[in-house]
């Protein structure tokens, strides 16, 4: 299906742009007169405007309908890519990356809200859609610095500019295979107790959520390279880099997998398996030093960390209280996930300083916790109108959404 196609690609892009820039640093530093610390900013401020435009995406994708915003948005990222690569000096390389987060940010709701409107122009399976579009999101980290690698001889800005292109006919593309549909009916059961001012609050626990899971996987991003490398030569980058692909690799697979086989499931459940594993799989980073051991437990963490994010983007979009407020409610998941990327690296660069690799085993046993929170306090009647949305996991009831879903 063109849409579904198109907004996976767009999900591939708006990743990329976080990692794509990474082996292009010397080249910022020849063009652009980029310092260490310009270099940091230009990164952290990429980051940080993505994570404050979500909301004005969502607001502004609830007024003007998921296309139209997908589309604005993306050719505003497409300006910040141009603006980056003909930049020749920081202010100008800052001003850039700022615009392209900018526009990566808007478009994050517009792409959720524009899942869910093909859902349910096209009764398809919510689960399988979320699943793919998950993959596709790891896939853009991959492919950043893979396709950036692949294309250094093209120079910095003939690859730039191929990528504007290409994000630039993107968002036309986006802008007629999203549905223009109106938002899906409440029912009045959810609607008397749960819409209104009441909608935020459940979006704001499943964001937390999801930022605890971002706070744990980016927390080994500077972590697990430097016990990789401890006490071994400079040829450790090569295990470093195996390392991740492979547990990378695995969270995309295992989110296409389980968004499949985990239709019936309520995303509570998915989040009560998770947690154990990702503790399971941090407690035998730290246990054993050994690069195949660390791969492995690496594998097991990342099936756990593939629960958990599935689980989150998918009790969003089955959300009955947000459904009239679809875009401001991934605005406001966004927002609140995305500082997770700026906690983690913080807190697991400190504990590992402190501690040595007992940080693994310290990380490990934070999931132990809120999975023990969770049992304590969350009842299951008081779980079910956020985590546990009617329809099985589909845009349509009963089971219209497989005789589609493969679709997607």
């Amino acid at each position: 299906m063109r849409g579904t196609r198109l907004i996976l690609a767009a999900a591939v892009s708006v990743n990329a742009s976080y990692t794509v820039l990474i082996p292009f640093v010397p080249d910022l530093a020849d063009r652009a007169g980029a310092g260490p610390a310009v270099i940091a900013l230009t990164f952290a401020l990429f980051a940080a405007t993505k994570s404050l435009a979500q909301p004005v995406g969502g607001w502004w994708t609830d007024r003007w309908r998921a296309g139209p915003v997908a589309c604005a948005s993306l050719l505003i990222a497409a300006a910040g890519i141009v603006l980056t690569a003909v930049a020749r000096d920081p202010v100008t390389l800052l001003a850039g990356r700022a615009v392209w987060g900018i526009g990566e940010g808007l478009v994050s709701p517009a792409l959720y809200a524009g899942m869910s409107a093909l859902c349910r122009v096209h009764r398809l399976s919510t689960s399988r859609m979320m699943g793919n579009f998950s993959s596709a999101a790891v896939a853009g980290f991959l492919l950043g610095p893979l396709v950036a690698g692949l294309a250094a001889p093209l120079e910095l800005g003939t690859l730039f500019a191929i990528g504007a292109a290409l994000t630039a006919a993107t968002a036309l593309g986006l802008l007629r295979a999203i549905p223009d549909v109106p938002p899906e009916p409440v029912p009045v059961a959810v609607a008397v107790g749960e819409t209104g001012p009441q909608w935020w609050r459940w979006v704001l626990v499943i964001g937390l959520l999801d930022l605890f899971t971002s706070v744990i996987y980016t927390s080994l991003e500077p972590v697990l390279p430097l016990y990789l490398s401890a006490g071994r030569p400079a040829s450790a980058r090569t295990a470093i880099s195996a390392v991740f692909v492979v547990g990378l690799a695995t969270s995309g697979v295992a989110m296409w997998w389980l968004g499949r086989h985990t239709e019936r499931l309520r995303p509570l459940r998915l989040v009560l398996a998770g947690l154990p594993v990702l503790g399971a799989g941090l407690a035998g980073i730290g246990l054993f030093a050994g690069v195949f051991a660390v791969a492995g437990w690496l594998v097991l963490f990342m099936v756990g960390y593939a629960l958990l994010f599935l689980a989150a983007r998918r009790a969003i979009l089955e959300l009955p209280a947000a459904k009239t407020h679809q875009g401001k409610a991934f605005g406001l998941f966004g927002a609140v996930s995305d500082v997770g990327n700026v906690a983690g690296p913080v807190l697991g660069t400190v504990l590992y300083e402190l501690t040595g690799r007992l940080a693994f085993v310290l990380l490990g046993a934070l999931p132990g916790v809120l999975l023990g929170a969770l049992l304590a306090t969350t009842g299951r009647r008081a779980a079910k109108p956020v985590l546990a949305p009617s329809g099985a996991g589909s845009c349509t009831p009963g089971t219209a959404s497989h005789r589609t879903a493969d679709a997607a």
